[in-house]
């Protein structure tokens, strides 16, 4: 991925340069109530040399990898939808919020290698997402 260094004077650019091959954006966190709690860093990037899974399939660990991540996605979206387990996610998920005064980040979370804190999430869907993943983990090395 690029680093890109803007003009203050323009404070967001989004969408594709189809000129130039350049895809830049920012993401927006909100939380329940659609009220914005973080910016995501400007983004800059070009697509270069993409994939072909026809020529060049996924086969063992990374097939392994992807199959059990569509699985824990899977599972994360049926939790969410059930309105007694989404209240019980979105009370950890408030009780870690990193722009909340008060808020711990979840015992569960993983460690971040960049500043060796437990990680903390501005997204629920990412939040539960990545505690699923983590009980899995936990289950596999009992």
């Amino acid at each position: 991925m690029a680093e890109l260094f803007y003009n203050p004077a323009i404070e967001k650019t989004e969408g594709a340069l189809s000129k130039h091959g350049l895809i830049t954006r920012q993401k927006t966190f909100k939380d329940g109530r659609g009220r914005v709690i973080a910016y995501g860093k400007q983004e800059g990037y070009y697509i270069t040399n993409p994939r072909n899974f026809k020529r060049h399939p996924m086969v063992g660990k990374e097939l392994e990898y992807h199959n059990l991540w569509r699985e824990i996605c899977t599972r994360t979206k049926n939790e969410l939808a059930d309105q007694e387990l989404r209240a019980k996610w979105e009370l950890r998920f408030n009780a870690q919020l990193p722009y909340t005064k008060g808020t711990q980040p979840d015992p569960q979370a993983p460690i971040d290698k960049t500043t060796g804190a437990q990680k903390r999430y501005v997204q629920l869907y990412a939040f539960t997402r990545a505690m699923i993943y983590q009980a899995h983990l936990a289950e596999q090395n009992n």
